[in-house]
């Protein structure tokens, strides 16, 4: 029972982490890997998984005292996982499809893809593995 609460506001819970087939991509490209999913202390329900490819722009914008935005360029969520159980380990394959415009990674532009578990009534465990476009 402590288990699942202490699972339920971060401690001992699920955690997932990307893995890209490979970091260098040109525009156009469809980036495949694999997310890895462990179970915590406790058995817990899984909304989905959504995986967001992002640009960071490093440049000042007038509207913000920051020197970065991320744009959000490609949503996907991901129904395949509802439940997990207690120390259980899941892998599953993922893509997703690169514009053709895709800016490419340079000195202002960086990109990105955040992967969120969406865990019911729990803390959500988020991974961000970065890609190079060329």
């Amino acid at each position: 029972m402590l288990e699942k609460f202490f699972s339920s506001i971060g401690f001992g819970g699920v955690e997932v982490d990307t893995n890209i087939d490979r970091n260098t991509f040109s525009p156009g490209e469809t980036v495949k890997g694999t997310m890895h999913v462990k179970g915590g202390n406790a058995d817990q329900e899984i909304n989905g998984i959504k995986l967001t490819l992002f640009v960071t722009h490093n440049e000042v914008r007038e509207d913000s005292d920051l020197s970065y935005y991320d744009e959000e360029l490609t949503q996907v969520i991901l129904k395949d996982l509802t439940k997990i159980k207690a120390k259980e380990e899941k892998k599953l394959p993922f893509q997703i499809q690169l514009k053709n415009n895709h800016p490419k990674t340079g000195e202002n532009v960086e990109s990105f893809i955040q992967t969120k578990l969406l865990v019911i009534n729990g803390v959500d465990p988020a991974d961000k593995d970065i890609i190079i476009i060329k």
